[in-house]
């Protein structure tokens, strides 16, 4: 297998990480309703939605040779939302090729964006999970997120809003 290399994805990455993002979020269409699942496919396969993202956000990701295999995006605070507060930077679509996961790159990327977060002097990391991520649940409490609320239900799924003060 060749060396793991974490660093900040280019704009010529768009299609792989679509593509990274269908795979890793591909698990989901066995446990989602078939309407949830065709709105996560189609959020995840909008190249546009993605662009805008990258544009928004710090994009890490990790690379297997010239293959991506892990991603998560940062985005700045002073971009709210209906979850998230002006004042939180906050994370987004953590995903890893399942023929990669149990290998640290979900936790390594994860250090990676905390890390930026508190370079760049942010307060409050939030991110929001569900019922169907157990691991990465379970991640996020190692990392040191406390969870602050139920959120109401995405793609019929229960999710939860945590936060971390850095």
């Amino acid at each position: 297998m060749d060396t793991l290399v974490y660093e900040m994805a280019i704009p010529a990455d768009v299609i792989a990480l679509r593509d990274l993002s269908l795979l890793s979020y591909g698990e989901f269409a066995a446990v989602l309703e078939p309407e949830h699942w065709h709105t996560m496919h189609q959020n995840q396969s909008d190249i546009d939605k993605l662009a805008a993202l990258m544009k928004q956000a710090d994009t890490f990701v990790c690379r297997s040779g010239d293959r991506l295999v892990g991603v998560v995006f940062l985005v700045p605070s002073g971009q709210a939302t209906a979850i998230y507060p002006a004042e939180w930077a906050y994370i987004r679509r953590l995903g890893v090729d399942p023929a990669f996961r149990r290998m640290g790159i979900g936790r390594r990327l994860m250090e990676l964006a905390i890390e930026e977060a508190r370079q760049s002097g942010e307060k409050i990391l939030g991110l929001h999970t569900s019922t169907m991520m157990p691991a990465a649940r379970k991640m996020y409490d190692e990392l040191g997120f406390s969870l602050i609320k139920e959120l109401p239900p995405i793609f019929g799924q229960p999710y939860w809003l945590y936060k971390m003060v850095l």
